[in-house]
């Protein structure tokens, strides 16, 4: 398995749009990190100019079904049809696990709100492992936007699910929820 992430908008895309909003002239230069961190902190409109290809090789197919799911962002997923892939097994014979090729196009707003679900420990083990592998990555280039990429308990201080895993009710909880706000 391979993740691979590519940025396709710049950060002065980011600053140019809030700009425009304040009708405020454009701007050349890439906003500084202070800036970065203030609009990844205010979740402002301008954040989903932020654009990002995020490249899955060989993920299974289960885990592509989890991420689809998330409507903001614009699934690109290899084909499942024997005539076309090289496969010669008719699809009643693949199985959920098989290794799937995906593509997400998504904005930087839509890298948090995935993360909220998709690394709180009631998601699917195997999903939550490959998104922390995204994070990673995305730190390696956009190290302001991976500090806000946090599970939903931690972005709210408490745990919306139904039924808790109970890391809230932990010390390391409160010290995980302080670390994250400290990032920001």
């Amino acid at each position: 398995m391979k993740i691979e992430i590519t940025r396709v908008t710049s950060w002065t895309d980011v600053l140019n749009a809030a700009r425009f909003t304040q009708r405020k002239e454009p701007k050349s230069g890439e906003p500084s990190v202070k800036w970065k961190k203030k609009i990844i902190k205010a979740e402002h409109s301008p954040l989903r100019c932020l654009m990002f290809n995020i490249d899955f090789y060989d993920i299974p197919n289960y885990t592509m079904v989890h991420l689809v799911r998330h409507i903001h962002a614009q699934p690109f997923v290899s084909t499942s049809r024997p005539d076309i892939n090289g496969n010669m097994l008719p699809r009643e014979e693949q199985k959920k696990i098989d290794p799937v090729n995906m593509r997400l196009f998504l904005n930087a707003q839509e890298i948090i709100n995935i993360s909220k679900v998709r690394l709180c420990n009631k998601a699917e083990a195997e999903t939550r492992k490959i998104w922390r592998q995204v994070i990673e990555e995305l730190r390696k280039t956009e190290p302001e936007l991976a500090n806000a990429c946090v599970p939903s308990c931690f972005y709210r201080g408490f745990c919306p699910e139904f039924k808790s895993c109970g890391f809230e009710d932990s010390e390391l909880f409160s010290l995980k929820v302080t670390d994250y706000h400290n990032k920001l």
